[in-house]
């Protein structure tokens, strides 16, 4: 179960930082639920998902989001991440945070929770 939980974040990250949709929503189970930023309105299956990942993809032009330590118990994994990213009007913008995956057997993520200050962001790129 490990493997697949480690799996499921690094396909996530991976995908982000490819601005893949198709990649993201291949990460998560048809009814996940993505907290992202904790807090926020949760994004509520791929529907949902795929709204999410399409304000991203009209916001960045790259992006670059890097796992650091992990830490996993059960069917859970918090990363910790890093992220650059240039936006679509040219403004640069460095971040960090911290990811929690719930991830079902089939090696899906079933709940994110992303710990990270989104006003701080977009302050970077406005």
């Amino acid at each position: 179960m490990m493997d697949s939980i480690i799996s499921a974040s690094d396909r996530y990250f991976a995908a982000v930082s490819a601005l893949d949709k198709t990649a993201y929503l291949a990460c998560f189970a048809e009814d996940a639920v993505a907290h992202d930023p904790y807090g926020g309105r949760p994004w509520q299956g791929h529907e949902g998902l795929s709204k999410f990942f399409g304000g991203m993809e009209r916001t960045w032009a790259s992006m670059s989001m890097t796992p650091g330590e992990t830490y996993q118990s059960g069917g859970r994994v918090a990363t910790t991440w890093s992220a650059q990213g240039t936006s679509k009007n040219g403004k640069t913008a460095t971040f960090a945070g911290i990811n929690i995956f719930t991830v079902n057997d089939d090696g899906l993520i079933t709940q994110l929770e992303a710990y990270w200050d989104f006003q701080a962001m977009v302050a970077q790129i406005s």
